[in-house]
């Protein structure tokens, strides 16, 4: 699949992915998707697709912010860019937090038939996306759940917003009372790999709007048997609100022996102060693994 790695962004996205994926952040991109998005919606349907894939489709809501930014392929490129630094053909990948399935389908294409993708995301109508657009890929399984400390029923409010339908989150890390609540179920990573037989891991991605501590301290044996890399957010007020802060996520990265690097478009940095750390993207290595790892990450254009 790597030679359709290759064709990713150039033109298998909407009418200006192969120009707008192409090109770093610059002032005002945002704001161009949304004029081109809107044009879109004016002489079509906010219901759209794309072809992230050769021979595959992906479908968007042009009504929702980073749902447009997926249509023109411009939706994280710094994560895809190290998702494709990281897999390999044959490889597994956890998406916990999976939205629509943005980073899910790319990864599924990467690792190719003989790998696996799971794809965890509790928002009912967000999963039923998700669930459409893993369909291309039988190797990549949608998993309607939350992912937490421990196996549970937990509460999940979601997004208040009709425009970022990614701002759900469980009730123990945020509770603003704004946007409708539901029971979901909630299983820890540990206790999913040992039901499903996991035998390899990767990579796992996390966007999970401040419960990142509680998740990697539910995959606290995944993590010492299968040293995978981790792409997780640092977000000081969404942790906050959860009672956590950087440095103790930061801690529990270091306990658990990751080196732990910021991943922006076209650079990979140590972060060495999580206490100054109001927000970054953040790639951790298994320290053992390390050196290899940012090799690869170099090999995609990454500057370290």
């Amino acid at each position: 699949m790597d030679g359709h790695v290759k064709r990713l962004g150039a033109g298998c996205f909407g009418p200006l992915g192969g120009v707008l994926a192409a090109l770093p952040p610059f002032p005002g991109k945002h704001r161009f998707i949304d004029c081109a998005a809107a044009l879109s919606r004016w002489t079509g349907a906010a219901q759209t697709e794309s072809s992230p894939w050769p021979g595959t489709r992906f479908s968007v809501d042009l009504r929702d912010r980073i749902q447009r930014q997926m249509w023109c392929g411009c939706y994280e490129p710094h994560v895809t860019r190290g998702l494709k630094a990281v897999l390999r053909s044959g490889d597994t990948f956890l998406d916990v937090g999976a939205h629509i399935g943005y980073h899910s389908f790319f990864a599924a294409g990467v690792v190719g038939k003989d790998g696996r993708v799971f794809a965890f995301e509790p928002d009912p109508s967000v999963y039923a996306r998700l669930q459409h657009n893993l369909l291309p890929f039988p190797h990549a399984q949608a998993i309607n759940c939350a992912v937490w400390e421990r196996d549970a029923e937990v509460a999940f409010e979601r997004s208040s917003s009709s425009e970022e339908s990614g701002w759900g989150t469980l009730t123990a890390v945020r509770n603003l009372e704004k946007g409708k609540q539901i029971a979901v179920r909630a299983v820890s990573l540990d206790g999913w790999c040992r039901e499903a037989g996991l035998q390899t891991l990767r990579a796992i991605k996390m966007d999970a709007e401040g419960s990142e501590l509680a998740i990697l301290r539910g995959a606290e044996s995944l993590l010492h048997q299968h040293r995978p890399v981790l792409l997780l957010e640092i977000n000081a007020s969404l942790l906050k609100q959860g009672g956590v802060s950087p440095s103790i996520l930061g801690e529990e990265l270091l306990r658990q022996e990751y080196q732990v690097y910021e991943l922006s478009y076209n650079r990979v940095q140590r972060l060495t102060s999580f206490a100054q750390c109001d927000f970054a993207d953040c790639i951790c290595l298994p320290a053992e693994q390390s050196h290899a790892l940012l090799q690869d990450l170099q090999s995609r254009g990454f500057r370290l």
